[in-house]
């Protein structure tokens, strides 16, 4: 019987929470899409990095299942409100609490296992695109199938569990409690009023607006290339982000409460229009739901946070092949005797068309009035390179060649370290080999990591000037006609293992394959993280707007029905559907915007700052303002799905009461 009965009511949910069943499927679906596409051994052969995928996506799977388990508990709280008469008439009727709480457990794991049912197709479809944006961020033309793997499966079937497992067992306890009353009036209790006064709440808006702006100066501070390596920075951002996650709770407590009794309190504004029902009906709410305002904000801030850093991740490609990578392959020595490096050209030959090599040696000076600049304790010399060879390095990127006069020198550094040396007067002019060499310009953008082995930076000098210095290194640089590819590295690490493998005075040997350096594995291993860490941060952030929307959804589905006779008596009242209509458009304008505002704000202050690290690397200094727009466009995209869907179905119960 009461099998029947759960099966009965599963089916009539599926219709009242069609949002909330959407949004589990879909979940559920991407959960299983991303574990198909991280086990598939066709994507794990892309490349080497793609096993850090899965290990990656281990740990964020963690965070979502928090997320739906959040998700699920919610709704399922707003399911068991509307039931709640219909389960005190059974506990009237002699139904032991025990089997009904058998009976609710049935239910959700009957909508559950249909939600994951769904979820195993759908998933499968998913991976295809999945797959295909991954196949695109890598660059390879190829088209990769990812076919049915049964461990992902088998581990959807853990996370459904374990999911299932905490929300079901958070129902029981709630149930426990319940008495014949509680199940009669449930639905008539919301959430407990936070504020019995007003002087409290103005208080709190105050000091989390204060704490919101001293935890963005924070974050500001550590935003920049001085600050930001240092160890304590990491402190400050931490207690940054659980300043901002404090405001967040804050602001969201109280703002809504404040700014509706400034708005009851205006008669212009109260009686105008529809504005005094909405207000009212809004303020049930606002007063009562604060801490769960607190919690959607948070998770809009997170969504969005990931769609910009996805986006600047994406926007930095080209500038970090750029400095890992500029030449096709690049070796070098600083352990005498040095190489002549004809056995790496010799290997390259058989693969590749060489079009022109480039030796460069790297010189010491021994004065060390650069190096102190950059505070590095490493070495006690500035690393210096005659303008013939710099200017021979410029040629093979298609970059103009410079000029020195005998009484100048060049500087070409990180741009990261350029505050450093910028506008300082003590490297205007240099003693250099017993001459004054005046500082001509300094130049960002033909460094790489590379140049040398040493440091940040080279002082480029005309060719006289490094005659009896002493060689700290000697490079190579090989360009080919073809274009390199990772697997050229390990061939010549295997073939030139007996130049790449030394061993010290007590006999122990160690590789130095660091000194080969290939653009084709440049090239892979940046598509590989930036596939990886787009595809992530787009994860994260559409399963936070899922949940987001659902939420709200929900919660004005349910708002549907329980103030049915709100709608009905302005109905009665003579007001058309049309102006009726609007009333509630304008109510979920406001239900879905307040979560919303205080986290766009938040998160364009905090990505101003991240712009100051990654201007450098960006494209221009303004571009992440693109960025951001085009988050905001890919966020309200998907939360208006979720606000129209509410809408509809609201309008949809409001007519059906009626």
């Amino acid at each position: 019987m009461l099998g029947k009965l759960a099966y009965r009511n599963a089916k009539r949910s599926i219709r009242d929470y069609l949002i909330y069943m959407i949004t589990i499927t879909v979940s559920f679906s991407l959960m299983l899409a991303f574990n198909l596409v991280a086990n598939s051994d066709q994507v794990k052969e892309l490349s080497y990095g793609m096993d850090t995928f899965k290990s990656v996506l281990t740990f964020i799977n963690i965070i979502i299942i928090f997320v739906i388990c959040f998700l699920i508990n919610y709704t399922t709280r707003f399911m068991f409100e509307k039931r709640s008469k219909e389960l005190g008439t059974y506990m009237l009727l002699g139904i032991k609490k025990k089997e009904i709480a058998y009976l609710l457990v049935i239910e959700n794991i009957l909508l559950g296992i249909f939600a994951f049912i769904l979820s195993i197709p759908l998933g499968f479809v998913f991976s295809q695109f999945i797959s295909l944006v991954i196949v695109k961020l890598l660059g390879i033309p190829e088209v990769i199938f990812i076919s049915v793997d049964f461990v992902p499966i088998g581990l959807l079937v853990i996370y459904f569990l374990l999911v299932y497992m905490l929300v079901l067992f958070n129902l029981l306890i709630r149930i426990r409690k319940m008495t014949i009353h509680n199940f009669i009036y449930f639905d008539k209790q919301n959430e407990m009023k936070m504020f019995q006064s007003s002087k409290k709440r103005n208080i709190l808006f105050i000091v989390s607006v204060i704490i919101g702006f001293v935890s963005l100066l924070i974050w500001n501070s550590r935003c920049n290339f001085e600050k930001f390596n240092e160890q304590a920075t990491y402190t400050y951002m931490m207690a940054s982000m659980i300043m901002i996650i404090i405001s967040v709770y804050g602001i969201s407590a109280s703002c809504a409460d404040m700014l509706l009794q400034v708005l009851l309190k205006s008669r212009k504004i109260k009686y105008q229009k529809d504005n005094l029902f909405v207000t009212r009906t809004f303020a049930s709410k606002a007063r009562t739901m604060s801490f769960t305002f607190g919690t959607l904000s948070m998770l809009v801030l997170l969504s969005l946070l990931c769609l910009n850093y996805s986006s600047i991740y994406k926007g930095v490609y080209k500038t970090n092949i750029e400095l890992n990578a500029p030449y096709d392959v690049e070796v070098f020595n600083r352990t005498q005797p040095f190489d002549d490096f004809n056995e790496y050209i010799c290997v390259v030959e058989e693969d590749y068309t060489i079009n022109e090599t480039v030796r460069y040696d790297i010189y010491k000076e021994p004065d060390h009035q650069i190096q102190d600049y950059y505070d590095v304790q490493f070495y006690n010399y500035d690393t210096v390179m005659k303008l013939s060879s710099y200017n021979k390095l410029l040629k093979l990127r298609n970059m103009d060649t410079i000029e020195l006069k005998d009484n100048e020198y060049f500087l070409v550094t990180t741009s990261q370290s350029l505050y450093k040396i910028e506008g300082n007067d003590d490297i205007k002019n240099i003693q250099f080999s017993g001459k004054e060499l005046h500082l001509k310009g300094i130049d960002t953008e033909s460094y790489w990591h590379r140049i040398n082995g040493t440091s940040r930076f080279v002082v480029i000098v005309p060719d006289k000037y490094v005659q009896g210095l002493e060689v700290a290194e000697q490079h190579l640089i090989i360009d080919t006609k073809e274009d390199t590819k990772a697997e050229l590295k390990e061939k010549i690490i295997t073939d030139l293992e007996h130049l790449l493998v030394v061993r010290d005075e007590n006999g122990k040997s160690y590789n130095e394959y660091y000194r080969v350096n290939v653009r084709g594995e440049a090239i892979e291993e940046q598509n590989t993280m930036t596939a990886i860490i787009a595809s992530i941060c787009l994860y994260i952030a559409f399963i936070l707007i899922f949940a987001t929307g659902t939420i709200l959804a929900v919660q004005s589905l349910s708002d549907s029905s329980k103030y049915k006779y709100r709608y009905l008596t302005l109905r009665k009242l003579g007001v058309n559907d049309n102006s009726l209509f609007s009333t509630i458009r304008k109510q979920l304008l406001i239900l879905f915007g307040v979560p919303v505002i205080y986290s766009v704000i938040a998160s364009f202050c905090m990505l101003v700052s991240v712009n100051n690290i990654y201007q450098v690397l960006l494209e221009n200094r303004f571009i992440y303002l693109f960025y951001f727009a085009g988050s905001l466009v890919l966020f309200f995209s998907v939360y208006g799905i979720y606000w129209i869907a509410a809408y509809t179905s609201f309008k949809r119960n409001i007519s059906e009461e009626s």
